[in-house]
């Protein structure tokens, strides 16, 4: 039988690009990749992918341009929009499964949990993933907290089968490298010692990511529910590198 994987996007700090990762993963790995993807809101204080999802709904319909986009897609793909559902941290596992339930042919259900391990719930929803994808930037304060609170995890599943949870997957994310590299090679040297897994793909500082379909000024957007990254602006942006190195970890 085929087996969905699910993957708890999450660091207990915010403004580290959790909820854009998120989608930009989702919208690449569904209408571009291919994979059936779903994805769990799970962001109780502002569930954010659920209302980028009504507002990028009421761009198109205010759109000849962008339904037009997502005919041309229809035709190419025959794939709908992949589902965003409501949720909470406590109840995360039990809305993936119920997805599942629905959709056998899932691949992956993305978890978007919110930026704070004290959120009821965060800790538990973890351990019942296969995976955690974890965003970090080059900030001490940043770093300290996930690495304590990622350490503490893996202690706590470490040699007990009956834990779901394989693996942290960590990215470098937001990453400028006109600035001093000082803090991001520290904090790799580290994490190498303590033999977790930071993934070989860096993804850059760059405006690009802030670009949302409903605010994109003309036809210019990266980041959208409905639709993909737009090839020209995928160069550079390493998300297509990210995406299919998490594809291959997960052995999809």
């Amino acid at each position: 039988m085929k087996r969905t994987i699910s993957i708890a996007v999450s660091n207990q700090k915010g403004g580290v690009g959790k909820s854009t990762m998120t989608v930009l993963l989702a919208s690449y790995l569904h209408y571009r990749r291919g994979c059936n993807v779903a994805v769990v809101d799970c962001d109780t204080h502002q569930h954010s992918l659920t209302n980028m999802r009504k507002r990028d709904m009421q761009t198109v319909e205010r759109s000849d341009y962008y339904k037009q986009l997502i005919v041309e897609q229809w035709e190419r793909t025959q794939k709908k929009a992949y589902p965003i559902v409501e949720s909470s941290p406590q109840q995360a596992r039990d809305t993936v499964d119920e997805l599942i339930a629905q959709r056998p042919d899932l691949d992956i259900v993305l978890v978007d949990l919110p930026g704070s391990v004290d959120s009821p719930g965060v800790f538990s929803t973890i351990l019942n993933m296969d995976y955690v994808l974890t965003p970090i930037v080059a900030d001490r304060i940043v770093m300290q907290s996930t690495l304590s609170f990622s350490t503490a995890v893996l202690d706590t599943f470490k040699g007990r089968e009956d834990i779901p949870l394989k693996e942290f997957l960590f990215f470098w994310n937001k990453v400028d490298r006109r600035v001093s590299t000082e803090v991001f090679d520290a904090y790799t040297t580290i994490m190498q010692r303590l033999n977790l897994r930071v993934m070989q793909t860096i993804i850059p500082e760059s405006r690009r990511f802030d670009k949302e379909l409903s605010v994109a000024g003309g036809k210019t957007y990266f980041r959208c529910t409905l639709l993909p990254p737009p090839a020209r602006h995928l160069k550079g942006s390493n998300l297509d590198a990210l995406a299919e190195e998490v594809v291959n970890l997960i052995e999809l």
